[in-house]
């Protein structure tokens, strides 16, 4: 008792000085900058393996023909596909993970994923048979989801901007992705299969470099700080009372996954918001599959045009719904994201079939994701957190993105059964309709709107 007395001084302490330093002049730009540098890590983690898989493929399954509906390229798929259904078990520790950032800190575990991803690719990068690929997969696909630099942004940018403040960060990354277009087109050789491992070298040392400087550039979120401070500025028969209203509200000055998972389900506004993002989350699956698609439509120099061309766009879509976000309100934001994500696919879909060209595929195709991401990020980032009080936060970010992306199976699970009935490109529509409908209407009737509140203020009971 009198050790953690003593530790918990000591870190008050340091808090404390923190606390009193000062802010520069270009604190907040800096931050920004070194954050959307993270987050550039964070999505071309995110989509160097959708836009590498069928040369990957290619390549560790010995495929000698490049036609994505060969015989041999359905086997490979149907060896890795499962494994990406399965890769969500280890999601299951995410939120415990995420949660040590309200005891210990965001600037740690920013640090942390940071790498973490920097690891994956390399390891992906440098498989040499199916299991070390598929390692690499699951091992990008547990830091991935974490997203601390939106937590660090929504607990630093002003209130009133904390929405376009995100989205333009990640509508910056999200078009920085066209370098993986660019890199394929610089590395990739359609007659040396090995060649797509050399897209991966440039993101892997910059994640590592960005990933270690990170903790030492960035400071503690004022939020946490703050919090924190609160916390262990507290006497023990405070922190009794206080344990003892925590547990009539559901909720805790201190996160944790299982306290989070009890204020989830009794919080209407969290208990709404998980139905409708479990609901969106089944029609994600297609982001995985985008570049069999191209492949098999177009030859593969002009898949590389594509590539360049569907993340400026989707960057542009980002960028522009953070302003919707902020000026219109989260749920009139996410019934336009919505809309743009299906009549995206639909065109694309048809861009593929009908011969169209990359320059259209690939404009389709980021209006399509730039609608499905941005919504999903409100859904699973931004709405959660402008619900939750400060000292659940983290946990209860992690545990909600865990319990809505569980929806993921749904759509995957009726992918791997029935794309060897029905074209993958057709399979997308007929899976993606019916449940981005039904996710927009309960969000629509369900959930209230987050918009203008105040972070600090929430509590237990402010959307009951």
């Amino acid at each position: 008792m009198k050790n953690q007395m003593a530790r918990e001084q000591r870190e008050l302490a340091r808090l404390e000085r923190e606390s009193r330093r000062p802010k520069g002049a270009y604190y907040l730009l800096f931050t920004m900058i070194v954050l959307t540098i993270i987050y550039i890590v964070d999505e071309i983690t995110s989509n160097v393996n959708a836009a590498m898989q069928p040369y990957a493929l290619f390549d560790l399954f010995k495929i000698a023909s490049r036609n994505v509906n060969s015989p041999e390229y359905r086997t490979a798929i149907n060896t890795v596909a499962p494994w990406s259904v399965a890769s969500n078990l280890f999601l299951i520790v995410s939120p415990f993970y995420k949660a040590l950032s309200d005891r210990f800190g965001r600037r740690l575990f920013l640090m942390i994923n940071t790498i973490g991803m920097g690891v994956g690719m390399l390891v992906v990068m440098t498989s040499q048979t199916a299991v070390q690929y598929i390692l690499g997969m699951l091992f990008m696909m547990f830091f991935t989801p974490n997203d601390m630099q939106v937590l660090y942004i929504m607990e630093t940018a002003p209130k009133e901007k904390r929405a376009t403040y995100s989205f333009v960060a990640k509508g910056i990354a999200l078009i920085s992705v066209s370098l993986i277009g660019v890199l394929s087109k610089v590395f990739l050789k359609e007659d040396v299969p090995s060649s797509w491992r050399m897209v991966y070298l440039i993101p892997v040392i910059v994640a590592l470099v960005v990933g270690a400087g990170s903790y030492l550039l960035m400071r503690e979120t004022p939020v946490f700080v703050e919090q924190r401070r609160s916390f262990l500025s507290m006497t023990p028969e405070e922190r009794q009372l206080r344990a003892a209203e925590d547990k009539k509200s559901g909720t805790a000055e201190q996160g944790g996954v299982f306290r989070a998972v009890k204020f989830i389900f009794v919080n209407r506004q969290l208990r709404w918001i998980l139905i409708a993002g479990f609901l969106f989350f089944a029609t994600t699956f297609y982001t995985s599959y985008y570049a069999t698609v191209m492949e098999g439509a177009m030859a593969t120099e002009l898949v590389a045009v594509a590539l360049i061309i569907y993340p400026l766009v989707n960057g542009l879509v980002t960028i522009t719904s953070g302003f919707f976000s902020d000026k219109l309100g989260r749920k009139k934001a996410c019934l336009i994201l919505g809309g743009l994500a299906l009549l995206g696919l639909l065109l694309f879909v048809l861009a593929c079939r009908q011969g169209w060209g990359p320059v259209a595929a690939g404009i389709f195709y980021g209006c399509s994701i730039g609608g499905l991401w941005s919504m999903s990020d409100t859904l699973i980032l931004t709405m959660p957190a402008e619900s939750s009080p400060s000292g659940m936060r983290a946990s209860v970010m992690g545990t909600i993105s865990v319990m809505i992306g569980a929806g993921m199976f749904i759509g995957q699970a009726l992918f791997i059964v029935l794309q060897n009935f029905v074209s993958m490109d057709l399979l997308f529509l007929c899976i993606c309709v019916p449940f981005m409908a039904l996710s927009l209407l309960v969000l629509m009737t369900k959930v209230k709107e987050t918009r203008d509140v105040d972070l600090d203020a929430i509590t237990a009971d402010t959307y009951n």
